[in-house]
């Protein structure tokens, strides 16, 4: 991203993450519905081992690895329509891959189809085919000329994915050099996505609280993403509000923010109240 959100600032200094949770320098707990680049939980399972592992051969520096055509072989198989895949270093870098794909009329910031965010049509038929959307773990493919897969597991937003439904030319960037650390940490993470059993399963958030969500005013649920119906001006209220609950919401508006895996029945009510009561109570 080119600079941080605004409301990050709002973020007590956090002085270790686990699982879905935060904890900051006096030892307050935050449950994290953000976790950009930790879908599955900060220090999730062998991801951190992997990283480690690799770190200790010195792939610390943005240098050609056998990690970067082992993440492109497991994007390839993952999106079989899109004979072309290619790596870059941040989400400013992949979406300038595409407008330089599409001759200059590809999206800009914010421009990028989201199916966990974007409103489905009135009629609920789907619509046209877009020319570049996001994919989410847990998500159907969209469909999309150009699709940006945000990986469970990513450094900063690296490594930013862009899988090309047509051959590219060669005014499109090349892949760049990423860390063979990096890499290998969004390999585990697509890892631990495929071993979820029954395949295709989502172990974020529980029943329960999706029908909470799905009666709440204000919100949208799409799997287990979360997202804001209302103003953009109510947006800082809300999410200071929940932040001095101990929950951190997306700092960007309108989000998506992330459900927990393994809420407690505390935080489940706590959840439950808050997203009833705000904003819609």
């Amino acid at each position: 991203m080119a600079s941080d959100p605004p409301l990050l600032g709002l973020v007590p200094p956090i002085r270790r993450a686990r699982g879905f949770r935060l904890y900051d320098v006096r030892g307050r707990r935050y449950l994290d519905l953000f976790r950009d680049g930790a879908l599955l939980g900060h220090r999730e399972a062998g991801t951190l081992t992997a990283m480690k592992a690799v770190l200790s051969q010195g792939l610390a520096s943005p240098l050609p690895s056998v990690w970067e055509r082992r993440l492109l072989g497991v994007l390839a198989r993952l999106f079989p329509g899109y004979p072309e895949v290619r790596l870059y270093a941040s989400p400013d870098r992949a979406r300038a891959a595409v407008r330089a794909w599409l001759g200059g009329d590809g999206p800009a910031d914010g421009e990028v189809n989201d199916p966990a965010v974007d409103r489905p049509a009135r009629d609920g038929r789907p619509g046209a085919a877009a020319a570049a959307a996001f994919w989410r773990p847990f998500l159907p493919v969209p469909a999309a000329r150009a699709v940006l897969p945000l990986l469970p597991v990513r450094v900063g937003g690296c490594p930013s994915p862009v899988c090309f439904d047509a051959e590219v030319p060669s005014r499109v960037p090349r892949s760049d050099a990423i860390p063979g650390f990096i890499l290998a940490g969004a390999l585990r993470g697509l890892a631990a996505l495929a071993s979820l059993k029954p395949a295709g399963s989502c172990p974020l958030s529980t029943p329960a609280l999706d029908r909470v969500l799905d009666a709440a005013p204000g919100w949208l649920r799409v799997g287990p993403y979360v997202t804001a119906l209302f103003d953009q001006a109510e947006y800082a209220r809300v999410h200071e509000e929940f932040l001095r609950t101990g929950v951190l919401l997306n700092p960007c508006c309108p989000g998506p923010s992330v459900l927990p895996g393994d809420c407690s029945p505390g935080e489940s009510r706590l959840l439950a109240g808050l997203f009833t009561r705000i904003p819609g109570g």
